[in-house]
């Protein structure tokens, strides 16, 4: 096996039907060159209106590292918003600053990228013929409504309709061609033109795509102006909104998916000069696609095929368990997913709830959720970029699958950090099949909170869903109330002074040690105990109390060398420190030349005129389960009265 090549896609809200076609075509050949595809994207529309998600979503664009990229494809139009087109030159700006590798742009060109645009002319001689020969409308009583004027798609639009008015010899006449916006508004406005008398009633109107046709077909139909009878209406992309309508729209499959195809290919002679460029397959799912706003006897298999996408399935046959490979939202929502993420006690659980829920992605080949390693602090908020080191919680493969990843990491095993500058650690890994790696942003309004990844075999053609969508923005939500939770619980288990553990916050952090521990650890426990702070307070003041207190917290935290330790307050002078772990058997007498050392220096540097000081005593013993932190925390006090009579004694002599 080898490492392959890998090419980068960054596209806008993926379950759309053009990004899913865009993402059939490259996956199609990518597959045949043996390349991997990693596909960074947002997961809402450019144009949704709450800012601060859409920027937190937008974000994931910085988390790309054209190191392991070996080309780009931008599927632009995704990045449009009718005549808004700032975010695309934000990005064609961001490429052009950090991505020295070949980029293709799809259907709208970018400076500095090659450019790919589907050729829709032939497509629109064929929904003109249709019109014209299988309903016999005149020429010259057809109107044509396209997308902006200013995009190639939109002259191959309106280039394919003149030309088969020409090819009959008719005259195309540019007062019947009208110019939109490719959504709902654009129909709708030329409709309104049409009511009010401004414009002659046409016997049909081809219209540049879906949306702009349901546009206009509903507002004619509310308006008593009947389609198809007076007038037929024509779509393209053959989207679900044309076929769910009230009126069915007949419509047309564009060849997007050979487009993406064709992107591939020319990255393909970007990064692999000396390999053949392989010819693209017809794709067989072209074609018209009938509706009955034209008039044609509506294709029910078509109607029924799309409507089994859209239908809310209220009960489900679970008698053999989950047994779909692929979840539809029906599935999502009745499973209470949102419900079982928050009804947990603790992150950790909250974790293995999402965990639990990962079989509603199906089918994949492995799963990440991959988080800032300071997730849970509520008080930093990060809007821009990521972290420079982020955390792998959950890694999910599909029960019944070996999975080829190296790291082999599950949810009941710990937890690891890893540079983000690798995106993915087995992101490099060598497979036996080229894989889709689908990067999408995790992160609650505008706090980033970090990513997800869904690996997928390319040969399984898996593209993201409004499923996908839903279950993350779930796990966006379970997040951040686990986030809020786990501050406010963090009041009863952390003490406000010195933000170290409490009483009852050591008792949690103990069984949690203990969760993990096997008989090869060993327990540890250090108890400090301050000496003559009263006479600090009386002497000096309540300030310098505290700043006794808070120095000799710090210096118990510094005992704190891994997560196998925690340090405790345990009351007004008295500190822990505790671990469990695999330690050498004279930790205990290094952890406490250590904790006098640091009280050392502090009453060095510290300039006060007191100095501070500890009864210090440790205890370093076998672990075994069911161990009592009582036992432990004794012993060491004894040792901690034996330390605090050995200092008095050598004051006496002294």
């Amino acid at each position: 096996m080898k490492n392959r090549k890998r090419i980068g896609v960054m596209v806008v809200h993926p379950e759309q039907i053009y990004q899913n076609r865009v993402m059939e075509g490259i996956m199609i050949q990518c597959e045949r060159y043996d390349y991997d595809v990693v596909c960074f994207t947002p997961l809402v529309d450019i144009w949704f209106s709450n800012k601060d998600y859409l920027n937190a979503e937008l974000n994931i664009w910085k988390l790309i590292n054209f190191d392991l990229i070996d080309a780009m494809i931008v599927v632009s139009i995704s990045l449009t918003r009718h005549t808004d087109v700032s975010e695309l030159n934000k990005v064609e700006k961001f490429l052009r600053e950090n991505c020295k590798k070949p980029v293709v742009s799809l259907d709208i060109p970018m400076e500095g990228a090659e450019y790919k645009f589907t050729d829709d002319a032939p497509a629109f001689r064929k929904i003109t013929a249709h019109v014209l020969d299988v309903h016999g409308v005149d020429p010259n009583d057809i109107y044509f409504l396209s997308g902006r004027s200013n995009l190639d798609i939109s002259v191959a639009r309106v280039k394919g309709f003149c030309e088969e008015l020409l090819s009959r010899d008719v005259k195309p006449d540019i007062s019947k061609i009208f110019y939109g916006d490719f959504w709902y508004s654009g129909g709708a406005r030329l409709a309104e033109r049409i009511i009010s008398g401004e414009l002659a009633v046409p016997r049909a109107v081809i219209c540049g795509n879906d949306h702009m046709a349901i546009g206009l077909a509903n507002r004619l139909h509310k308006a008593g102006i009947k389609v198809p009878e007076q007038v037929i209406v024509t779509g393209y992309d053959a989207t679900q909104d044309a076929v769910v309508n009230e009126i069915p729209i007949t419509s047309f499959v564009p060849d997007v998916s050979g487009s993406a195809e064709e992107a591939v290919n020319l990255i393909r002679q970007k990064i692999d000069p000396d390999l053949p460029v392989l010819p693209t397959d017809p794709i067989s799912d072209n074609g018209l696609r009938i509706g009955c706003s034209c008039g044609c006897q509506t294709d029910i298999d078509y109607i029924r095929a799309n409507f089994q996408h859209t239908l809310y399935k209220v009960s489900h046959d679970y008698t053999d368990g989950f047994t779909s490979d692929i979840a539809d939202m029906s599935t999502v929502i009745e499973s209470y997913m949102l419900e079982k993420m928050t009804q947990t006690k603790s992150p950790d659980e909250s974790l293995d709830a999402i965990y639990q829920l990962t079989y509603l992605l199906k089918p994949y080949r492995n799963f990440y959720l991959v988080l800032r390693p300071d997730w849970l602090n509520t008080y930093h908020t990060l809007r821009n970029g990521y972290p420079d080191t982020v955390r792998t919680v959950i890694h999910s493969i599909p029960e019944g699958e070996d999975s080829e990843d190296p790291e082999n990491i599950h949810r009941d095993e710990p937890s690891h950090d890893f540079p983000t500058t690798k995106l993915l650690p087995s992101l490099c890994a060598k497979r036996a099949k080229p894989a889709i790696f689908y990067f999408a942003p995790v992160h609650f309004q505008e706090d980033t909170l970090g990513y997800c990844v869904l690996q997928c075999d390319l040969s399984d053609r898996v593209k993201l869903t409004p499923v996908f969508r839903f279950w993350v923005r779930n796990v966006n939500n379970a997040l951040e109330i686990i986030r809020v939770q786990h501050r406010l619980l963090g009041y009863s288990l952390y003490d406000s002074m010195t933000g170290l553990h409490n009483r009852r916050g050591m008792d949690q952090a103990f069984r949690r040690l203990c969760r993990k521990a096997s008989v090869r650890d060993s327990c540890f426990v250090c108890v400090i105990d301050m000496n003559w702070l009263k006479r600090i307070n009386d002497e000096y003041g309540h300030a310098e109390g505290d700043y006794a207190i808070m120095q000799l917290a710090r210096c118990a935290s510094d005992l704190v060398t891994d997560d196998s330790f925690f340090a405790v307050r345990a009351g007004g002078d008295e500190f822990f420190v505790i671990g469990i772990g695999r330690y050498p058997e004279k930790l205990a007498a290094d952890k406490k030349k250590a904790l006098l050392k640091g009280i050392e220096h502090i009453n060095r540097v510290s300039g006060r005129p007191y100095e501070i000081s500890a009864g210090v005593g440790c205890c370093l013993k076998k672990y075994s389960p069911g161990v009592k932190l009582e036992t432990l925390i004794h012993e060491a006090d004894q040792n901690m009265y034996e330390h605090k009579k050995q200092v008095k004694s050598q004051r006496s002599v002294d």
